[in-house]
């Protein structure tokens, strides 16, 4: 899945890879990975290094973070791709030497302080190799891989017969066609937008507070288990009832659970409001509707979504969906 929210604090990022985040491994691959990748290759790099010094920097991070305390007072930014200079560095001294005498590792604007590059120096210093079972960095793996071809795209890929697998495809996607056509169900668009992922900080060993219950809201609900969320996320509210981001995944969870009513009044509170999920609540304000099958208020919604909005791609999606 992939998230709609806009990270304000950097320490999320820390936050998402220890909990193997796919919404938060997708950002750091959409915002640095073509940085990596022209660093790499404009010192003598190809794409595939590339790609080993981006994955062997967020293994390593995460490593660390797990064995260490990790909290971060300068940008994410300059200290992933001052790490990956530094990872690079060392793999062309292995390589070439001379190139790796020559390549001098500058943290980006606004630059590190003395101890995040000691963070960086450890991190990479560390053996990464995997000494005890850890179920979270397995999955932070696999979804690392997943991510190589997409961004890291190579042409010296295995060899196929193209014009056979292009015919194959075809003919597949042909049947599949006429399936949908004849069938008298049809794909489930909700389904298809609704993804989201429920940002949260890392837990502390032993913490008894908020943080806790929406810790434990965002374990049931990114495992989509709304109804379990609800109650969770209803104790915060309770707490403080100003926590703009409990109320929009509260609002969520419960158009999910076809609680229309509620989640609609949660998210139009959002919506009222000038927080950054003011436009997340107006898209699933959007997809209640759908879900009720009510195109014309679902289209209403989803032109109140600006261009400048980080939904907005959603919503024209959305929309020529339902055009189509």
């Amino acid at each position: 899945m992939v998230s709609s929210r806009i990270i304000n604090n950097d320490d999320e990022y820390i936050d998402g890879l220890l909990d193997s985040s796919p919404a938060i491994v997708d950002v750091i691959y959409k915002r640095f990975a073509r940085k990596v990748k022209h660093m790499v290759t404009g010192w003598g790099g190809n794409i595939r290094e590339a790609a080993n010094v981006f994955e062997d920097v967020l293994m390593a991070i995460y490593d660390y973070a797990h064995h260490h305390k990790l909290t971060l007072t300068n940008p994410f930014e300059t200290f992933f791709l001052y790490a990956c200079q530094l990872k690079w560095k060392q793999d062309l001294m292995q390589k070439s030497p001379g190139k790796g005498m020559a390549f001098h590792p500058v943290a980006p604007a606004p630059g590190l302080d003395e101890q995040h590059i000691r963070y960086i120096e450890e991190a990479l210093a560390s053996p990464h190799n995997k000494q005890e079972a850890d179920n979270v960095r397995d999955e932070l793996e696999e979804i690392i891989a997943g991510q190589r071809q997409r961004w890291f795209h190579t042409k010296d890929t295995p060899s196929v017969n193209v014009s056979i697998y292009v015919s194959i495809t075809a003919i597949i996607a042909a049947a599949l066609a006429g399936l949908l056509f004849l069938s008298p169900w049809r794909k489930d668009i909700y389904r298809q937008f609704s993804g989201t992922e429920m940002m949260h900080a890392h837990r502390v060993q032993g913490e008894q507070d908020t943080s806790l219950l929406l810790h434990q809201a965002a374990a049931n609900f990114n495992r989509g288990h709304f109804g379990a969320a609800i109650p969770l996320l209803d104790k915060v509210l309770q707490k403080d009832s100003l926590h703009i981001a409990a109320r929009y995944y509260r609002g969520v969870s419960l158009v999910d659970e076809r609680r229309m009513t509620e989640g609609r009044t949660d998210l139009l509170k959002i919506y009222a409001g000038n927080s950054p999920y003011r436009y997340d609540a107006a898209f699933y304000i959007a997809l209640s509707y759908l879900r009720e099958g009510d195109k014309q208020q679902c289209l209403e919604w989803l032109l109140k979504i600006p261009e400048n909005s980080h939904v907005y791609w959603k919503a024209t999606r959305l929309r020529e969906e339902l055009a189509s």
